[in-house]
């Protein structure tokens, strides 16, 4: 099942017993000491997360790719998808682009890769889960033991991972494993228990023990409704020295290069140059630019024909938003568009020239009250939605498109395209793998459309029902094929979806949305604030 991709360049999966067994301060620490090494390193997050994804970013100066073996089909969702034995091919895309195939980037020197959940954990029967992805990929794992409160149990758990055979493994196979490494360690005595117990397996599996990470120095993260405090508060205050010392001093990192057949160190790089084409009048020489080119991959050489026959999308990024998969910008303009990054939260409008925007997910609530402040893009947004520009909202990008939201006893008027008030609770609405099919005249053409995301957030409608006029987009699918109901709203040529569609696994819807950007160029609205 192994990609000949996947072998050219060293690669490791970060896989845990469970959620907080300390994959993200492992896979933090660790980029910070193969960082201080030299190292080109590459990093990925398994399954549908922004914010892991936007700290590998930051640490690495390299975008950081989301890979993920249920989201990148196009197909219906099936209780029997574990057992489909192929790598996608939209998987092996990512992958490749990951690795500095064909685009701009540097090839890595390793490719890290963080889990997410426990190593086994995923839709249907365990589908797309951090395992099944490793096996795919033919890359090992580094296995992550909580070790907070236990002794000679540790190693029952760890015999339980090293040794389970899922059901999909006769398909595409058991995942390797290049070591162990406990978490939450306390003194000496636990260090003395855990080496004890863990030496058989060691012996038995051939796995070596390979970091025992105490408590004492590890970072605190701290978090939110939505996941971790996102990466540009927080990273400003990691001392990454310290982090990468503290990994070095508790891991044997050159071991476990040795294995992986990666380099020990090499001259430091420079960071990634610049992305070329995601640039426009309103944000080229902005640090939102800047931010973005870090983030986004490039897309693939030798596919900017034409420049002028392109037409320009707009797309909002800055503190609001922020919630994109790093490759749906290379893999929109593969589909025939330019990028024109804006801010909602600063620029009076959109960039002139563009014929459509896309306002992608984050935290709109918690900038609700500057949004709400921004009365010319609002303005603005009203005059092009009026004039049938096609806008289309994810997740947080769907609340700014509503009438108002509801945060903290506080209302804020959002933008006010669609007629909807959005209620942010305490509990989630919703969580989890989704397939969509898009409804009929959506987005623009008839036949079925499947498209695969997540859903992932604590805002809810205060409307039962859409109000006259509007439209719903979707009609939603859990990971085993279940019918959840219908989602969205679209009214005239704005659409809204609490929906988070995953590149490679919705190449067919936003071929057909792009392919609405017919409109005359929007032209200037006024300066930026």
């Amino acid at each position: 099942m192994t990609d000949a991709v996947s072998r050219r360049v060293p690669g490791l999966v970060i896989g845990g017993s469970g959620s907080n067994s300390g994959k993200t301060v492992t896979t933090l620490a660790l980029l910070c000491a193969l960082r201080a090494r030299g190292l080109n390193v590459h990093a990925a997050k398994t399954g549908p997360d922004f914010i892991d994804a936007a700290f590998h970013a930051a640490l690495t100066e390299r975008p950081a790719a989301n890979l993920d073996a249920w989201m990148c089909r196009e197909a219906p969702a099936r209780p029997d998808e574990d057992s489909l034995p192929r790598m996608p091919r939209g998987l092996a895309r990512l992958l490749a682009r990951a690795q500095g195939r064909g685009t701009f980037a540097a090839r890595p020197d390793m490719l890290l890769l963080e889990g997410a959940m426990g190593l086994y954990d995923g839709g249907g029967r365990g589908a797309g889960c951090t395992a099944q992805l490793a096996a795919m990929l033919g890359l090992p794992v580094l296995l992550i033991l909580n070790a907070h409160g236990l002794g000679q149990s540790a190693a029952a758990l760890a015999e339980g991972f090293l040794r389970h055979c899922p059901a999909w493994a006769g398909f595409c196979g058991r995942p390797a494993f290049a070591g162990m490494l406990c978490t939450h360690v306390g003194g000496e005595r636990h260090v003395e228990i855990l080496r004890e117990a863990l030496a058989p397996l060691e012996q038995e599996l051939n796995v070596p023990l390979l970091g025992l990470l105490p408590r004492a120095g590890a970072p605190r993260l701290d978090a939110r409704h939505l996941g971790l405090v996102e990466a540009r508060e927080a990273v400003p205050g990691l001392d990454r020295q310290a982090l990468a010392r503290w990994l070095e001093r508790h891991c044997r990192l050159d071991q476990l290069l040795t294995l992986l057949g990666a380099p020990l160190s090499r001259p430091r790089v420079k960071p990634a140059a610049a992305l070329p084409g995601a640039e426009s009048e309103s944000s080229a020489s902005t640090p939102l630019a800047a931010a973005a080119q870090t983030r986004f991959f490039p897309a693939r050489r030798g596919l900017r024909p034409g420049r002028a026959a392109r037409p320009l999308l707009g797309m909002a990024w800055d503190a609001a938003f922020s919630f994109c998969y790093a490759d749906l910008p290379a893999t929109l303009q593969e589909l025939g568009v330019d990028l024109a990054f804006f801010s909602p939260l600063k620029d009076k409008a959109p960039p002139r020239g563009c014929r459509g925007l896309y306002f992608p997910g984050g935290y709109p609530e918690l900038h609700a009250q500057d949004l709400a402040a921004n009365a010319p893009m609002r303005e603005a947004l009203r005059r092009l939605a009026a004039q049938g520009v096609p806008i289309y909202g994810e997740c947080g990008g769907y609340i700014y498109l509503m009438h108002s939201v509801s945060h903290a006893g506080q209302t804020y008027p959002m933008s006010g395209l669609l007629p909807l008030h959005c209620v942010m609770g305490q509990t989630r609405a919703a969580l989890g793998y989704r397939a969509a099919l898009a409804l009929h005249g959506w987005p623009g053409r008839d036949g079925p459309l499947w498209a695969r995301g997540h859903e992932f957030h604590y805002g809810r409608t205060a409307e039962q029902d859409l109000p006259p006029g509007c439209c719903p987009l979707w009609e939603l699918y859990d990971s085993r094929g279940l019918l959840l109901g219908r989602e969205g709203c679209r009214l005239g040529s704005v659409a809204g979806s609490w929906l988070h569609l995953y590149p490679e696994g919705s190449r067919r819807f936003w071929r057909a949305w792009l392919a609405s950007l017919r409109f005359p160029e929007i032209q200037p609205q006024g300066r930026h604030v």
